[in-house]
């Protein structure tokens, strides 16, 4: 395993969160997939061209869940391991272009259908995160009608009648 960031100018790598990792070296990655920077979107998506990616996700009970895909087929890989090490060393495989990563472990495929619902998900992500304010807003109508519920619910004493001119109650 290669630990020079200068010999893989052709492989980009990104954070759950957006954020581009300039200068991935070994401990800077042990660190991404033990603690994410963002634990909302654990991911560590490492990637060369526009086609070939392979990802790191860490699912909440402390399995990671890593995929690949090679060229612009629609073909996706995964598996799930506990092996942090494993996970670093087939990320770091597939950076230095050694083929141990594809032959050393048991890929399987994922279904096309569930792989681009996956990346509809993905897409649509971004795009409801701005939706956040609608959470707040209606936050916010729950209490205000929480309290016109508390207000139409108090009583209001009867006002005895007052008598008129001649001592008759008016209505």
């Amino acid at each position: 395993m290669s630990d020079d960031p200068d010999r893989h100018d052709d492989v980009h790598v990104r954070t759950g969160d957006g954020a581009t990792v300039p200068h991935l070296t070994g401990p800077l990655l042990d660190d991404l997939l033990s603690a994410p920077p963002d634990p909302g979107c654990p991911f560590l998506t490492v990637s060369r061209g526009d086609h070939d990616h392979i990802r790191a996700r860490l699912l909440p009970d402390g399995v990671y869940e890593l995929e690949y895909r090679a060229g612009s087929g629609d073909e996706v890989f995964q598996v799930y391991t506990p092996d942090a090490v494993l996970v670093r060393d087939v990320m770091w495989a597939w950076i230095d272009g050694d083929r141990w990563w594809r032959d050393g472990v048991a890929w399987f495929p994922v279904d096309p259908a569930i792989a681009e619902l996956e990346t509809t998900r993905r897409e649509l992500e971004g795009l409801l995160d701005g939706l956040t304010v609608m959470d707040d807003i209606e936050s916010t109508m729950d209490q205000a009608m929480a309290r016109v519920d508390e207000l139409m619910a108090f009583e209001i004493p009867d006002i005895p009648d007052e008598p008129d001119d001649e001592g008759r109650s008016r209505p």
